[in-house]
């Protein structure tokens, strides 16, 4: 949402980007210069995305600007903060001069404006509301779930389900628990707050699908507390993020060619940063067998989270690209639901299909793996040759043949075994 005149600016000259950037894009020439179709296809159809996410903001405020709007209607209360803002636009006042009419300091206004209100009381949402005199309507249905998790989410948390004690010895809470003097409700408590602090409360829907069944409920409470701790460690890194922008096909090359260097995962996780992607390392917790997450913070950040289960060079790269996969191409799933990737798990099978696919045109493209004879090889040597020609390191390569021959005994050499969580762990990206 576009809150003042500055911001305004900064969305049209995006805006214009974008366009200028699909009227110049000439997938056939993408292609002929090595690019994967699928990669091609995926840039494209981010940039649509992201043109038309910003003319809709854009249309919004100049709706509000020119006095369109003159009634404002609330249909939950997580709407309530974003109406106010939308008020205010509408009769024509800056954040200054509401916080004058409101005897309130304009930075105040801005806090309160960042997160749409959420730190505000009924009461100060009431006066804001009486100040702008401006006419309110609505009907908050607040509907019940079925699920103790997602009805009254924070109240219902059963500590039993939880691996408490496992989170307990990570340091996940803000202080420690004393497992065999804490209570009931002092386990609660240290939940609430975990969870509280990472901006989950409740589960969602993909979560709810993945940990249907027997036994259920331990497995989803474990789940659901690893993404909630990777969403709190990415909550600190975004002081250093940009809003999350596409990759173009050769940053996406750029990134996988760091594969070949010694410190290369750094340098990707560097380069993802600035471009609004938080990568976030945490292992994973017992009952579980998550790869990686991927998952949107505030609709503006991209969020992928890795566990680093498996300690090799080709596995890390893949798991990443796979993550990656997800933000490019299923933006909208990711805002409302996420992607947790655990072995074994065939949910959403056309989305994981299409991730994966990106995944393995983003290292070698299928037309380029077609063409060549490495995929037959069973040479060391003629693997490393390939991967050389493509700048990129053998164990991608390796890791690709491992998977089409369903032979993991293969290549064992050059898969890079051991390389990757001391080198996360010494970087100071992993506890």
């Amino acid at each position: 949402m576009i809150r003042n005149d500055q911001e305004y600016k900064v969305t049209k000259t995006a805006l214009i980007s974008y366009e200028e950037a699909l009227a110049d894009f000439d997938i056939l020439k993408s292609i002929e210069r090595g690019v994967a179709p699928v990669i091609a296809e995926a840039q494209r159809t981010s940039y649509q995305r992201q043109a038309a996410e910003l003319r809709e903001q854009i249309e919004a405020y100049d709706a509000l600007k020119g006095g369109e709007a003159t009634e404002f209607s609330m249909s939950s209360f997580a709407s309530i903060g974003k109406e106010l803002i939308s008020a205010r636009i509408a009769k024509g006042l800056t954040q200054r001069e509401l916080a004058g009419l409101a005897g309130l300091k304009e930075q105040q206004i801005q806090r309160y404006e960042k997160d749409a209100y959420e730190t505000a009381n009924l009461r100060r949402l009431e006066y804001i509301a009486r100040v702008l005199d401006v006419n309110f309507v609505g009907k908050i249905t607040v509907k019940p779930a079925s699920d103790a998790f997602a009805s009254d989410f924070l109240n219902s948390l059963d500590p039993s389900q939880f691996p408490i004690s496992e989170m307990n010895s990570k340091g996940w809470f803000d202080n420690r628990l004393d497992l065999r003097r804490a209570s009931v409700s002092e386990k609660k408590r240290a939940l609430a707050v975990f969870f509280t602090n990472s901006g989950v409360t409740q589960p969602s829907n993909a979560l709810h699908k993945k940990t249907a069944g027997p036994g259920s409920r331990a497995r989803q409470a474990a789940l659901l507390s690893w993404q909630a701790r990777i969403l709190s460690k990415a909550r600190r890194k975004t002081g250093l993020a940009r809003r999350y922008t596409p990759l173009t096909p050769d940053m996406i090359a750029s990134l996988v060619s760091f594969s070949r260097l010694p410190d290369g995962p750094v340098l990707a996780v560097d380069m993802l940063l600035s471009h609004g992607v938080i990568v976030v390392f945490e292992k994973h917790l017992e009952k579980t067998k998550l790869d990686g997450a991927a998952m949107s913070l505030d609709g503006r950040y991209a969020v992928i989270g890795m566990t680093l289960r498996h300690d090799r060079i080709d596995n890390f790269w893949y798991v990443l690209l796979h993550e990656l996969g997800h933000v490019t191409r299923h933006w909208g799933p990711l805002l409302t639901d996420g992607f947790l990737d655990e072995e074994g798990d065939d949910l959403s099978e056309t989305l994981e299909s299409e991730a994966d696919e990106f995944a393995t045109n983003a290292i070698v493209s299928n037309e380029a793996w077609a063409a060549s004879f490495v995929r037959f090889t069973k040479s060391p040597e003629a693997v490393i040759e390939f991967a050389e020609k493509r700048n990129i390191h053998e164990a991608l390569v390796a890791g690709r043949i491992r998977r089409e021959r369903a032979n993991y005994a293969e290549f064992s050499d050059l898969i890079g075994s051991g390389k990757i969580r001391s080198l996360i762990k010494n970087s100071g990206l992993m506890e």
